[in-house]
């Protein structure tokens, strides 16, 4: 089962496994980050949590769901390199569950319902 990695995307290059880069600068990034306003005006930053969960929200919507599934072709079988550590959420956990799962059609069954 694929896994999530920590590193840049040179690391991912320089692996000889099957690893994709997901990170700041690729096209699979998280366009949400921890530290960036919060989607309402009064809140405090976004934590990586809540980054995430945006993310994921995101991809649920009907603009979403076309490049989750885009997104669920390209990375399907390889460990996912993000520059999050390892001990926080990432939307790299996201990302391999929606490209792992089995599939029945277009239809991505992770983004279904609340997270």
């Amino acid at each position: 089962m694929p896994v999530r990695l920590r590193g840049a995307s040179r690391d991912a290059a320089d692996l000889s496994t099957a690893c994709g880069y997901v990170g700041p600068g690729s096209r699979f990034a998280n366009p949400f980050r921890a530290g960036d306003p919060a989607p309402s005006p009064f809140g405090p930053p976004m934590d990586s949590a809540e980054a995430v969960d945006l993310f994921t929200a995101t991809l649920r919507g009907p603009v979403g769901r076309f490049y989750a599934a885009r997104f669920a072709r390209a990375l399907r079988g390889l460990d996912l390199m993000c520059t999050c550590p390892l001990d926080v959420p990432c939307h790299a956990d996201i990302l391999l569950c929606i490209a792992n799962e089995p599939r029945d059609g277009d239809t991505i069954r992770s983004l279904e319902g609340p997270r």
